[in-house]
């Protein structure tokens, strides 16, 4: 199985459209990087960030998501076409290249920083004086936003969060709050689109998720692939990892705590809080206690602050019951005006706690990165360029489970 010794991903924006139809504009590469290649370096090798950039980036919809396990998965066979390994931030997606692109295509001139909490029924029912909620449901009241890709929690299961569509004021207050593992949205807007009962063909919806989702819809879009189209406004939660759903609670229950009695969690300060559901605090520890619980891919992310969105909001450098938000881009300066009734807002200019987190977060993600870190590199890494970077480190690709081998031969 030859591998190609070119990024697929271009420099320059295409013409637009699907990719698939502009195929004859694009030199055959010299070899296929199948999502078996994707799997052995970046999932079993539990790097995978479960961003689901590389279910949306599939045009074959070859690759589903293992609800059991959380992950990517091979569903149909693989025609080798590369897109899963070219927008994953794990393997072929310079993840740092991206946000500089952003930063110089789509941003204002200075972001906007706020500290802000909803003046309305949000800000009880969301995280934080619940802002983001606020300001979703307002733009969909107003018919700026067809609905919103969302976390909720799911009804059978304590703490595992489930992508939603939100298309009413209701169901957004309904879904408010963190949810600490993740859903991979991008990998289910169509689905969820096909679900929903919208008036509309071609629905604006944004998408909330943490950094690496919006990295991985950024680059998607910039490269005309279609699965970005539906997604007209980002909104990034400031992040340092994403928990694994059984790891989290499993680590829960080792200091006493039943998952079915946790209403919500907060992680503030460095410290991981649970809440049972009349606020009663049932933990305050340490967060780097549920280190083992976090998915060790995130170790690798610069990007705490979520510089490919729109908005951006998290609760560093702010007081309890308010959220920091940055406004990014003209996008989200609409969305941020357009809203602005249900917000209260205090403009911040210096947040020093914000940039401390910021800073030391970058920095120890470089140095746990084996792979040069290059905000001004080439979009595009090669599998060959991986391999050389993790062979020999403890992040090198790791051989399927032979009970999945099958599996492979048969569809590749």
């Amino acid at each position: 199985m030859s591998k190609s010794n070119q990024p697929r991903i271009p420099e320059t924006k295409g013409v637009g459209g699907d990719p698939r139809e502009r195929l004859e504009d694009v030199a055959d590469p010299p070899g296929k990087i199948w999502f078996r290649d994707l799997d052995e370096a970046v999932i079993e090798a539990d790097r995978c960030i479960q961003c689901a950039s590389c279910v949306a980036a599939c045009p074959s919809d070859s690759i589903g998501i293992d609800e059991a396990e959380g992950r990517p998965t091979l569903v149909r066979m693989c025609t080798g076409c590369s897109r899963c390994w070219d927008f994953c931030p794990r393997s072929g997606l310079r993840y740092e290249r991206v946000l500089e692109f952003a930063a110089e295509e789509r941003a204002l001139e200075e972001p906007a920083i706020y500290a802000a909490k909803a003046s309305d029924d949000a800000a009880a029912a969301g995280q934080d004086g619940g802002v983001v909620t606020a300001l979703l449901a307002e733009l969909v009241e107003a018919g700026e936003l067809d609905g919103a890709v969302v976390a909720r929690e799911r009804d059978d299961d304590p703490l595992r969060g489930e992508a939603f569509l939100a298309t009413s004021r209701t169901e957004l207050l309904e879904a408010g709050g963190s949810i600490y593992n993740q859903t991979m949205g991008l990998g289910q807007v169509d689905d969820l689109l096909a679900d929903a009962d919208l008036e509309t063909d071609d629905p604006d919806l944004a998408l909330v998720g943490t950094p690496c989702t919006i990295q991985g819809v950024t680059a998607l879009d910039r490269y005309d692939n279609p699965a970005a189209d539906p997604i007209a406004l980002t909104v990034a939660l400031m992040c340092t990892r994403s928990f694994e759903h059984g790891r989290l609670v499993s680590r829960l229950a080792e200091f006493d705590v039943d998952p079915e009695a946790v209403d919500g969690l907060d992680v503030s300060g460095g410290t991981l809080y649970a809440y049972d559901a009349d606020g009663g605090e049932l933990l305050a520890e340490d967060v780097d206690a549920f280190g083992a619980a976090g998915l060790r891919g995130c170790d690798e992310c610069t990007d705490f602050v979520g510089g490919a969105a729109d908005v951006s909001a998290g609760s560093v450098g702010t007081a309890d019951g308010e959220t920091t938000i940055v406004v990014r881009t003209e996008t989200g300066a609409r969305a941020w005006d357009a809203a602005a009734a249900a917000l209260e807002a205090t403009a911040v200019e210096r947040p020093e706690t914000l940039e401390k987190l910021s800073a030391w977060n970058r920095r120890r993600a470089e140095s746990i990165l084996p792979r040069e870190f290059d905000p001004e590199g080439e979009v595009g890494i090669t599998y060959e360029q991986h391999l050389e970077a993790y062979d020999g480190t403890d992040r090198e690709p790791e051989p399927l489970n032979p009970a999945r081998v099958h599996q492979y031969e048969e569809w590749c």
